[in-house]
Formats: C-alpha cells, sequence, structure tokens
C-alpha cells in the first residue's frame, strides 16, 4: 500500500527503487499526451471544437511520428525524479508522522500535508529538467539533446531561466501530489474493502502486508488512481497551465532552426500573476481550462500506470523477500 505500514517487509529503499521503475513505465506509456497537451496549452487562438484531432494530424504530417517522442529522453529523467522522489518523499514522511499520537481523524489531513510535501520537493528537483523538455517539444531543432538545450535555456534567461514557473509549479504540484495519495489512498482502501473476500484465504494474519488478492489490488489500484488523478488535476489545474506558459517565458525564436507551426504564435508569460491577469482578460474563466480535455486523460493515464505499476511492482518484492 501507498504510505508507510509498520508490517511492511521491503525497505524505503527498495521502495524509491520500486518508485523509479514506476517513473520509467509511466513515461513510456503517456509521453505522445504530453506533446500534444503542452501544444494545447500554449496556443493562442480560442479553443475549437476538434483542436485535439487538429494538433495530432498536423503534428504527424509536419513533424512526423517521432515528434510525439520529442523530448522523450528528458522526459524519462524527469519521470525518474519526479516519480521517484515523491512516492519515496511520501514514504518518508508518512513514515516520520506514523508515530505521533493524534487523533485518528487527524490523519487524513496529515497525509496531505505529506503528499504536498512530496511534491513540492520533486517539484524542486525536477523543474530545470522540465523547463528543457517543455521547450524541446514545442522547438525540438533549437532544444535537441540535453546539453544542447540548456545551452539554450541559459542563453535565453541565465541561470534563472531553468526555474521559470517555479512558483506556479509548487502552487500546482504540491496540492495535486497531497489530493492524489489522500484520493488515491481512500478509493483503494474503500474498493478493497468490497472487493476482498474474508473467506477467501482462511487463517491470513491482519499484518501480512500482501494480504490482498494481486487481482483486487490491482483493480482497485486503477480504479483508485484514475480517480486520483481526475480530481487532483482538476482542482489544481489553472496553476499547470500558467506553469507551462511561464517554463517558455524567456524563449525567443530563432531563424537558423525550423520553428513548427504550432510553436509560432506561442502565449507567454514572465510572472505569475501577469499570467493568469492575461488568460483571463483574453480568453475568460474558460481560458484558465485550456486543454484540460487532454490533460485529464494523461493526469488519469499518468495516475493509473504510476500507482498500479508501484503497487505491483511493490507487491512482487514482498513476494520475493518473503
Amino acid at each position: 500500500m501507498v504510505g508507510y505500514r509498520h508490517d511492511d517487509p521491503i525497505t524505503t529503499n527498495q521502495k524509491l527503487v520500486a518508485g523509479i521503475v514506476s517513473g520509467v513505465i509511466t513515461r513510456c506509456v503517456t509521453q505522445p499526451m504530453d506533446v500534444i497537451k503542452i501544444r494545447t496549452q500554449l496556443m493562442r487562438r480560442a479553443k475549437k471544437r476538434g483542436a485535439l484531432k487538429k494538433i495530432s494530424r498536423r503534428i504527424f504530417w509536419e513533424e512526423g511520428v517521432m515528434a510525439f517522442w520529442h523530448g522523450h529522453a528528458l522526459g524519462q529523467l524527469h519521470s525518474v525524479i519526479s516519480v521517484g522522489s515523491q512516492f519515496f518523499v511520501y514514504e518518508m514522511t508518512t513514515r516520520s508522522v506514523a508515530g505521533l499520537a493524534i487523533d485518528e481523524s487527524h490523519k487524513p489531513a496529515l497525509n496531505f500535508l505529506c503528499g504536498v510535501m512530496a511534491g513540492c520537493t520533486s517539484t524542486t528537483l525536477a523543474i530545470p529538467i522540465e523547463v528543457i523538455r517543455v521547450r524541446q517539444m514545442l522547438v525540438h531543432d533549437q532544444y535537441r539533446g540535453f546539453f544542447h538545450g540548456a545551452k539554450n535555456v541559459y542563453r535565453s534567461g541565465g541561470f534563472f531561466a531553468f526555474y521559470e514557473g517555479l512558483s506556479a509549479s509548487l502552487l500546482q504540484m504540491g496540492p495535486q501530489v497531497g489530493i492524489s495519495f489522500t484520493t488515491f489512498r481512500v478509493m483503494q482502501r474503500l474498493i478493497l474493502n468490497f472487493l476482498d473476500d474474508p473467506h477467501d484465504k482462511p487463517g491470513q494474519v491482519s499484518t501480512d502486508a500482501n494480504r490482498h488478492r494481486p487481482e483486487n489490488l490491482m483493480l482497485a489500484s486503477t480504479c483508485a488512481g484514475c480517480m486520483a488523478g481526475f480530481v487532483s488535476k482538476t482542482l489544481t489545474y489553472p496553476f499547470d497551465l500558467a506553469k507551462k506558459r511561464m517554463q517558455i517565458g524567456s524563449h525567443t525564436a530563432s531563424d537558423k532552426y525550423k520553428v513548427p507551426s504550432q510553436a509560432k504564435k506561442l502565449a507567454q508569460c514572465q510572472r505569475l500573476s501577469d499570467c493568469m491577469y492575461k488568460c483571463y482578460q483574453k480568453e475568460g474563466f474558460k481560458g484558465f481550462f485550456r486543454g484540460w480535455t487532454v490533460t485529464i486523460l494523461k493526469a488519469q493515464m499518468t495516475s493509473v500506470v504510476a500507482f498500479t505499476s508501484y503497487e505491483m511492482i511493490c507487491y512482487v518484492m514482498r513476494k520475493f523477500y518473503l
């Protein structure tokens, strides 16, 4: 189960390995949707019906099928750092607070704060890579490769260009991860209680960390992950939109590089308040949810793959450990 359990035989370091492997799997599955999501969020024109299909077709015809995996190498590094650190910090913080003498009714709030800390930590560690990756997915030739991309980011705005969008990232990812972990734990427990039959395993002791049947654990994790992705991303989405626009704030197009048509007119901003104001002024309240559909689909897929793969990897580890 996600979070610290006193009866869990695998160590925190082993769970870190599970988080890293989960991050690799998650990025492989979700990368194409991430490319489409970012293109949608950074378009200036108002969203039209069928925009997602139109964007996908244009990427395919102008840049080829491999364009859906632009920034994938950096995405893998970002995912390993982000997903791995989220699970690791959450395990560590929930372990630290497990022995506190507090009322049972306050534990969900405490678990939420542990998730916030995990989200803020992973964001701070991964944002330099995310800035390069976002620009690489927009103008691949200009930011190709890690070192070439880093050099051009530095040229565009100096050292602090690597931390563009940090304020929006912290405001988004802290609560998002907190909501995600809390929602997942609550929903997973409810579903497992519904699915599990106490007569399936007579004599099974309640302290067995693998006491749930693997098929039930997979189904519960999938459903809970889907719900966690939907709720957490929807509640924090405006900050995600602002973050992406701030991360290209210092980007300047160059005639030396081929620039896709969708990357020629971008919504860019330098400050969070300015980003929010311009978004509302030009597009109204709906503008805060530009690209929401593909983002929610991607968030749900990410949560499902990340949580389910993490849980099943931990399950296998316990089997080998025992």
